[in-house]
Formats: structure tokens, C-alpha cells, sequence
């Protein structure tokens, strides 16, 4: 009620007609649209350099230290400021968002804790344990994100869509900036080194589309940053022998099917995935049987 007034979405007129109109839909769950990102100029400008700059140290091997032997981008503290100016809150770093995302957040939270620890004692490799992590935040704030919103920003404003923030860009630029951020994130020499055929290929270009998504659907980065931290240390300790040979492969589609089914969970939960009608009949009438008493005037 406002001044008195009741609105139109209490009306009971209105409540019954909807009824009416989707009494014989089918339903089905969609994304509302993507995260909700407030850009400016300023913000896609560091971002692009970000991307740039992590793109060329990574091939010319600049960094700004190692831990561990693990380098450490110079493109971090761009990526930083990226999340400052966008607000962490929307990036999923609130109360709200760890309530909605509680499943993963406490289970894949406390397998990253222990298989830090255990990589630190196992491989007696401490502080490369805490540069995996360090290197998996990195790549996901460069080309989960910033990369993202350059390269959506971009396509939006090239198709004439506002491009200030991505629930406003539509399904293209979404999906555009997802496939190039994915084959950039491959084209790192370490992603190249590792392929040997496009079937060796494929594997990187989905894991960056899979994360890439969840992150611009549901606007939280932090729960692929513990799935690609938990994928890196799986990658190492295959790398040292440390494991069977299929362990990393397993471990990567196991936390893959959980990103997703979780984001689902989440979105829901935080009003981003919603029912909506498959059809709507704008003819039919109320039915007397859910109208009752009431009449329409």
C-alpha cells in the first residue's frame, strides 16, 4: 500500500487474470539476464590493461615475485581496483551471496583448506601452496572478469546496446565475451604447453566458459576462484606424480558439476533464475473456480 492506494500486482483483478492467462503454460526456469556490474570508462580501461598486461608478462615471464616458484601477475593489483570500483558486494563477497551459495561455500570451501594444507606438508611446498591459490584468484579477477567486461562492454556498445552493466547488454554480448575471454585465458603458455591436439584443447576452453558463465550469471567470482585453486593443486600433484593419472580429470568435472548445480541453487535462491510461463493465453478469461466470490468491475 502507498497513500493508500493499493498496486496493481495486489489487485485481486489482476492476480485472477494471470491465473487465467497461464493456467495451461508449461513453465520453465530461466536467468533472469547476467550480473548486475555498474562499469565506466575508467573501469573498462584498467580492466583492458589488466587483461593486456597479464597477457604479456605471462608470455615474456615478468612478475612481480614468485611464491613458491608460482609467479605473481603483475595484472593483480589492476584486477584489484577493478573489484573495488565494481564493489565486492556484487561480486558475491556479502552475507547474502554466502548464504545463497552455503552448500559449496562450506564444502568446497573446507576440500580447499585441506588440500592446501596437505599439499603444503605432502609436497613440503608451503609457500607454493599459497601461490596456487594466489595464481587461481589472479586468473579468475583477470579473465572471469575484467577480461569479460571489456570484451562485452565492447560487442554491447558495437551493436548500439547500452553497455554500462551487464544485465543490460542481452544474450549476444554475454556470450561473445565469454567464448573470447575463454580463448584468451587458453592461449596462456602454460594452457599451450600443455596442448598437443584440439582434443587436448578443448578441455581449457571449456573449463573458462564453465567458470566464465557461472560468474557472469550469478556476478560471484569467489566460488570459481576455489574451484580453480582445488583444480591447480590436483594439476601440480598429477604433474609430481603425486596421484593417479586420472585424478585430475576426475577432480575437474567433479567440481565443474558442482559450480553449476550450486550457481543454479544460488541464482534461485537470489532471485536471478526464476519460473516464468513458456505460454500465455492473453484471451482467456478468469476462472469462476479461482475467482470465487470476486468480480471483476
Amino acid at each position: 500500500m502507498l497513500g493508500g492506494t493499493r498496486t496493481a500486482e495486489g489487485d485481486p483483478r489482476v492476480v485472477d487474470e494471470v491465473a487465467a492467462a497461464t493456467r495451461n503454460a508449461r513453465w520453465a526456469v530461466h536467468w533472469r539476464g547476467w550480473a548486475d556490474w555498474p562499469l565506466s570508462p575508467l573501469t573498462l580501461a584498467v580492466a583492458a590493461v589488466a587483461v593486456a598486461l597479464d597477457v604479456t608478462t605471462a608470455w615474456t615471464g615478468i612478475s612481480l615475485g614468485s611464491l613458491g616458484g608460482i609467479q605473481v601477475s603483475p595484472a593483480l593489483p589492476l584486477a584489484a581496483l577493478v573489484v573495488v570500483w565494481i564493489g565486492a558486494d556484487r561480486l558475491g563477497w556479502s552475507r547474502r551471496a554466502g548464504v545463497a551459495w552455503r552448500e559449496l561455500a562450506v564444502g568446497l570451501g573446507a576440500v580447499v583448506a585441506l588440500a592446501t594444507v596437505a599439499y603444503a606438508l605432502q609436497m613440503d611446498r608451503p609457500a607454493q601452496a599459497v601461490g596456487l591459490v594466489l595464481d587461481a584468484l589472479g586468473e579468475e579477477l583477470v579473465f572471469r572478469l575484467a577480461a569479460v567486461i571489456v570484451l562485452g562492454a565492447c560487442c554491447a556498445w558495437l551493436l548500439g546496446r547500452p553497455w554500462r552493466n551487464p544485465r543490460d547488454w542481452g544474450s549476444i554480448p554475454g556470450f561473445v565475451a565469454l567464448g573470447a575471454a575463454a580463448f584468451i585465458f587458453s592461449a596462456l603458455p602454460g594452457h599451450v604447453a600443455q596442448m598437443t591436439s584440439p582434443a587436448t584443447t578443448l578441455p581449457f576452453v571449456s573449463f573458462g566458459l564453465v567458470l566464465g558463465y557461472t560468474v557472469l550469471r550469478t556476478g560471484a567470482v569467489w566460488p570459481a576462484v576455489l574451484v580453480h585453486a582445488l583444480v591447480n593443486f590436483t594439476t601440480i600433484a598429477a604433474w609430481q606424480g603425486a596421484g593417479p593419472s586420472g585424478l585430475r580429470l576426475a577432480v575437474t568435472a567433479a567440481v565443474l558439476l558442482a559450480l553449476v548445480g550450486a550457481a543454479d541453487l544460488a541464482g534461485r535462491r537470489l532471485g536471478l533464475r526464476v519460473r516464468v510461463p513458456t505460454l500465455i493465453d492473453l484471451h482467456a478469461g478468469p476462472d469462476p473456480e479461482l475467482v470465487g466470490d470476486r468480480r471483476l468491475r
